[in-house]
């Protein structure tokens, strides 16, 4: 009996019980109530009927499963390499929250299980059934999944050794896939569910896909490259991508693998632009002739052009292309330009190209084709890692709505300003600000315009102090500032100039004017305090001095207590 067959069954069968029990007119009499309880019973054995069809198909498709997992072993594969690229993916999801602890599992062939690779606590089991309901879990989509403690008590200690739980612990789950299977899977715990949000999903999956994508590769490179050297060196080189470099940083270090496996005499790596017509120039090396004053080439009818519109791998060697390199204020190539070219794509978006010249009869064969795919593989990771953990970071940083500084993080920049002005003996300004009977706006005209307002006053704040100052979004409508090397004099001057923009301000939202006022205070290192709560609190003191005078103005904490 197929599944659907069965799954038909049950139904009708639930049906019919069901009926029986509900509609089945009231009586007291022997054969109502054996009825009734010939339902009951049914009901129960389909439930259990059900449950049980389920359980032993997913144990059947485990066991379907068993030879593609004899196909994986790790430990035999770059052992080393592959541990460092685990241990920065440790390192990547501690940065997105130090509290997060992950932990990874490999398919054990032996056991058939899966087997603790490596965790940074030590309360994740050792070892996982593959018939334990959490694998079932896993097993049951290729996605990325939550699970709570307070709803999932069971699945939660298979997971774990031991532990006192509040209810407010989950856990993130991304399979790690090998010629499509489960091969293994990341785990991240978190004390809180609210600390996980989707970005912190969506990094976790992309550095599974990235182990995944090693996994493959590293299988790749045993079986289609002979020489050892080419994978240690692709798989060093992941491991030493450090998140916070810049684009130029990470495509040097590319720049660098390319030479050591290509005799070339131009390496160029692109970038497309907005207008997907044209690219930039990222990286050039090598011989410079003919490179265009701006940088940029058109896609269409260049050599450098063809990754992007053929979108996928050029070989010379396969067939001629006679075009210029760049522009057409250059030679045609001739039959001793030979090149191979691949796109770049992040995310599964065209992003930019690499291509490889070589001025000579040198010819680049299938080997040199599956290498530079590969390494292109391990920059698709790279940059995307990277673009990843750029937009992780400003998330982390920044308020969500003004794109200023949040609390937390201006507390830190804080600190690190007053130890500066310790060590060069500079003096800081601090000033905290906060919006004039601001509640009006949100109960008359909505929290929509209430947010308007202060994304417009926090514009005004940054327009009016330099870029080494600090501006951050302190809590509310209330906004903090550090004017770095600066002192009382000449930050009131600053100071009075936000109040009085904001004060001449016509803040106008769909036909809907209002005029506003903020109120200031100022406290000063190291003549008010040289600890930060206090000169917050000093600032905090003199704002709501002005506010207590009417608001719309500046109040300066030494001169308000002498």
């Amino acid at each position: 009996m197929n599944k659907l067959s069965i799954s038909t069954f049950i139904f009708l069968g639930f049906c019919l019980n069901i009926c029986l029990l509900i509609f089945l007119p009231d009586g007291n009499n022997t054969v109502n109530l054996i009825i009734r309880l010939t339902g009951a019973v049914g009901l129960g054995w389909l439930i259990y009927f059900y449950f049980q069809f389920l359980g032993l198909e997913s144990i059947q498709n485990h066991e379907k499963n068993d030879v593609t997992y004899k196909l994986i072993d790790i430990d035999n594969s770059a052992k080393a390499q592959f541990s460092d690229l685990i241990d920065l993916t440790f390192t990547t999801i501690k940065d997105i929250n130090i509290d997060f602890e992950p932990a990874i599992y490999f398919i054990d062939p032996d056991s058939k299980g899966y087997i603790l690779k490596d965790s940074t606590s030590k309360q994740f089991v050792s070892q996982l059934s593959i018939e334990s309901s959490i694998v079932t879990k896993i097993l049951s989509s290729n996605d990325i999944n939550i699970l709570y403690q307070k709803d999932n008590p069971e699945e939660w200690n298979n997971l774990f050794d031991n532990g006192s739980w509040r209810g407010s612990e989950c856990v993130i789950i991304q399979p790690l896939l090998f010629n499509e299977n489960t091969a293994g899977f990341i785990i991240v715990r978190s004390k809180h569910f609210s600390d996980i949000n989707a970005k912190d999903q969506l990094l976790i999956k992309h550095l599974s896909d990235i182990i995944s994508l090693s996994i493959k590769d590293l299988d790749i490179l045993d079986k289609t490259i002979e020489r050892g050297k080419d994978q240690s060196q692709i798989f060093d080189l992941l491991t030493q991508i450090n998140l916070g470099h810049s684009e130029t940083e990470i495509l040097n270090k590319f720049r660098n693998l390319i030479n050591y496996f290509y005799n070339y005499d131009c390496l160029t790596i692109s970038k497309i632009d907005e207008s997907e017509k044209r690219a930039n120039i990222k990286l050039i090396d090598g011989v410079k002739k003919d490179i265009p004053e701006q940088n940029e080439f058109n896609i269409n009818g260049t050599i450098n052009g063809l990754p992007y519109t053929k979108n996928t791998l050029i070989n010379s060697s396969n067939s001629k292309f006679n075009l210029f390199r760049f522009s057409s204020s250059e030679k045609l190539t001739d039959s001793k330009n030979n090149f191979i070219g691949v796109p770049i794509l992040i995310d599964e978006k065209l992003w930019g190209a690499i291509m490889i010249e070589s001025f000579s009869d040198q010819v680049f064969n299938e080997n040199d084709e599956k290498l530079l795919l590969l390494i292109v593989r391990a920059m698709q990771a790279s940059m995307l890692w990277h673009t990843e953990y750029q937009n992780m970071y400003e998330n982390a940083i920044k308020d969500g709505l003004t794109g200023l500084l949040n609390h937390k993080t201006f507390m830190d920049r804080a600190r690190e300003e007053i130890e500066r002005a310790r060590r060069f003996q500079h003096h800081l300004v601090f000033l905290m600000y906060d919006l004039d009977k601001f509640k009006r706006i949100n109960d008359t005209l909505g929290h929509p315009y209430g947010d308007y307002v202060i994304n417009t006053a926090a514009k005004i704040i940054k327009d009016n102090v330099r870029s080494i100052d600090l501006v951050a979004r302190y809590g509310g409508e209330e906004f903090a500032v550090v004017l770095v090397n600066t002192t009382t004099e000449a930050a009131m001057t600053v100071a009075q100039r936000i109040v009085d923009n904001i004060a001449d301000h016509n803040f106008i939202m769909e036909a809907k004017e209002v005029n506003m006022t903020i109120s200031s205070g100022l406290s000063e290192y190291p003549n008010d305090s040289d600890q930060l709560k206090d000169l917050i609190q000093y600032a905090d003191e003199g704002l709501y001095k002005t506010k207590d005078n009417g608001g719309n103005g500046v109040t300066v904490y030494h001169a308000m207590v002498n």
